[in-house]
Parts: C-alpha cells; sequence; structure tokens
C-alpha cells in the first residue's frame, strides 16, 4: 500500500506529466495549423525588384505605343485599332494588376490589409484584362488571315466595324473575366492545411464550396475565353502560313513585302501572348484541382509563372515598333518631344514635328504678338518676321 507521502508525490509527477505532454500537443497544434511565409525576406525583396522593373517597363512602352497612335493620324489605320487596344490592356495590367499582385505575394501574403473591395478590384483588373488580350488576339489572327486570304473583303471593312467588335470583346471581358470572376474571390485568414491553405490571404473562396464553384466557373470561362483562343490563333496562324506559302505567284513584290511583315507581326504576338498567358492558365487549373500541395513549391510556380506574364507583356510594345516602320517613328518622335519639353528652345522642336499648318498658325501668332524669341529659320521660314509673313502668306 502506498502511504499519504507517497500517493502525494506520485499525484503531483502525475500532473506535471499531463502538463508536459498538454503543452507539446498544443505546440504541435499551433505548428500544424499556422503558416508562415513561403519565401525569406531576400527572396521577397529580390521578387519586388524584378516585378517592379518589369512594371516600369510595360507601362512605359504600351504608354509610348498609345501615345503614338493618339498623335499620328497616319498610324491610326485599321491593324493599329487592334495593336491600341492591346497596348491599352497591358497598360491596365502594369499599372493595377502588378502592384497588386506584388502586394499580395509578398508582405500581403499572410494577411491582405488592404480590404476585401480592393482585393475583388485586384481580381476584376487582372483577369478582365487576361481575356481580352486573349480574344484580342484570336480576333487579330482572323483579320490577318482574311487580309491575305480575301485583301478586298478586307479592305472593305469599315473602321467603324473595328471599334465595334473591340468594344464587344472589351465588355464581354469585363463581364465574364471581371464582374462575375471576382464574386468568387474574398480576403479570408487561413490555415495552411485547409483547402486552400497555400494560397495567400487575397485569394479564392474557402468556405462553402468556394473552391468547387471556382473551378466549375473557371474551367468554362477559360475555356471559352483563354483555351478557345489559344486554338484559333493556332489555327489560323497555320492557315496564314499556308496561303502565304501557296498563293505567291499571283502577287506583286510589294504586296508580298507587306505580307510578310503582316505575318511576322501576328506569329511575334501570338508567341508572346502564349509564353506569357499559357503557364499562368495551366497554374491556375493545376492549383485548384491540388488544393492540398506543397505548400512553397507552390510559391514559387505562381511567382515564375507571373514572371513570364510580365515579360510577355514588356515585349509586346518592342514586337509592335519593330514590325512597323510607320509606327516606329512615331514614337521616336514622341520620344524626341519629350526629350526637349523642357528645354528653352522646346517651341522650336515641336515646330519641327507640327504639321506645315500648324507651324504657319504659331508663325503667324508669334509675329502679330511681337515675339522675338522664336527662330524663323526652322523649315524654311525666314529669320525676319516680315519675310516670314510674307512667306506665310505666300503658302
Amino acid at each position: 500500500m502506498l502511504t499519504g507521502l507517497n500517493k502525494s508525490i506520485l499525484h503531483t509527477a502525475t500532473d506535471s506529466d499531463n502538463v508536459t505532454v498538454s503543452s507539446e500537443l498544443e505546440n504541435e497544434t499551433a505548428s500544424y495549423w499556422t503558416r508562415q511565409h513561403p519565401a525569406s525576406i531576400q527572396a521577397q525583396v529580390f521578387i519586388s525588384v524584378i516585378i517592379g522593373i518589369l512594371g516600369v517597363w510595360s507601362t512605359l512602352g504600351n504608354a509610348l505605343t498609345i501615345i503614338a497612335i493618339c498623335m499620328n493620324r497616319n498610324v491610326q489605320t485599321k491593324c493599329n485599332y487592334f495593336i491600341f487596344s492591346l497596348a491599352f490592356s497591358d497598360l491596365i495590367s502594369g499599372l493595377i494588376a502588378s502592384p497588386l499582385w506584388l502586394y499580395r505575394r509578398t508582405w500581403g501574403f499572410l494577411h491582405w490589409a488592404w480590404g476585401d473591395p480592393l482585393c475583388k478590384f485586384f481580381w476584376f483588373a487582372d483577369e478582365s484584362t487576361s481575356y481580352c488580350t486573349a480574344m484580342h488576339i484570336a480576333i487579330f489572327s482572323v483579320w490577318r488571315f482574311l487580309g491575305i486570304w480575301r485583301p478586298r473583303s478586307h479592305e472593305r471593312i469599315r473602321r467603324r466595324t473595328i471599334k465595334i467588335i473591340l468594344a464587344v470583346a472589351w465588355s464581354l471581358a469585363m463581364l465574364f473575366g471581371g464582374i462575375l470572376f471576382s464574386r468568387l474571390y474574398a480576403v479570408e485568414d487561413r490555415n495552411i492545411n485547409d483547402p486552400g491553405g497555400r494560397w495567400p490571404s487575397c485569394s479564392i473562396k474557402t468556405s462553402g464550396s468556394g473552391v468547387d464553384t471556382h473551378l466549375i466557373y473557371y474551367t468554362i470561362s477559360s475555356s471559352i475565353f483563354m483555351l478557345f483562343p489559344m486554338v484559333v490563333i493556332f489555327i489560323f496562324s497555320a492557315m496564314i502560313s499556308s496561303e502565304f506559302i501557296c498563293s505567291t505567284k499571283d502577287k506583286s513584290e510589294i504586296r508580298r513585302k507587306k505580307e510578310r511583315k503582316a505575318v511576322c507581326q501576328l506569329a511575334l504576338i501570338s508567341l508572346s501572348f502564349l509564353f506569357g498567358y499559357a503557364p499562368m492558365t495551366a497554374y491556375v487549373m493545376w492549383t485548384t484541382r491540388a488544393p492540398q500541395g506543397k505548400y512553397r513549391v507552390d510559391y514559387w510556380i505562381n511567382v515564375v509563372c507571373y514572371f513570364s506574364l510580365r515579360i510577355s507583356e514588356c515585349l509586346n510594345p518592342i514586337i509592335y515598333n519593330a514590325s512597323c516602320s510607320r509606327l516606329r517613328k512615331a514614337s521616336k518622335k514622341v520620344l524626341h518631344l519629350i526629350r526637349n519639353c523642357c528645354r528653352r528652345d522646346a517651341e522650336i522642336d515641336f515646330l519641327k514635328h507640327s504639321p506645315a499648318p500648324r507651324r504657319r498658325l504659331v508663325v503667324k501668332t508669334c509675329i502679330e504678338t511681337g515675339h522675338k524669341s522664336l527662330d524663323y529659320t526652322i523649315m524654311g521660314i525666314s529669320t525676319s518676321p516680315g519675310i516670314a509673313k510674307s512667306n506665310t502668306t505666300r503658302q
């Protein structure tokens, strides 16, 4: 039999063992449910630098393309309407989606502190521009094929028709890729072993049947607005190549050269699109079907896919200008004006790159107001205000 002292010692030992076991279980449970950031501070800084560089490059390049098309009527062609709309889509993505994605994947990964509306707005901008870009390039491939296959029918298409087609594409993208799609996302405190526990705080809803609903909707919408355009691009690119090779005998050298440039432009834009959007589409389909995968692997796959998307949007302005000499000249003119905008002779530089009627108007205004600092020798205008006035009248 145990004495009273032995019973007391045994009871104390049992209580201490229970406390130790209980604390160990609590620590194991905490480590089981608590998430840590999958990237170190150094890795987050590296991601920020890369995304910052690519974002600035994409924004400036696409903004330059937009300004060049807006300021020069000779490049406002039917083809460049597509280029303008594509550049505008990439500009929105670079200005809005890129900074929000950076915060979402770095400092806002564990806790999104900017509210649920801004989270939904990120997905609205990101998916709208993705769907819009895919539809634009698919329509552009059909447009290029029609220009080679039926040139006369291609030329009869009005500018207004192109604008309506692009407006419909934007409307569909904002409805199905923006408004409806953003409703499937929310800000949640996620546990690592929950469904979607490896995703950022601003991600797919996991409450209720959120993951299953997203999977069904994304499968249908991406098949229509992403995969189907990719198939269209592939088919019509092959048809354009076949038509271009087989029908060269009945066309002049100038016509063949023009079509060669069109084919090269479409090929480069299509390859850039596939390089940027195919990996991200594949990632989303994979991660929603296997939400219990490896934590860090999922994170870095998404980062690499987003890098390819941003690189694609940086390459597009280069492709636009490299494949069109008139657009390239217009872009150089815009850069020249920007470079000289703060110079004392900015007005002279402005006149050099202005149409003749505008030059005559400015010279006439300067003569009437007694402007003495203007150099009238530019573009064949005399230095004497009286002679300049007579030259202006004679013109």
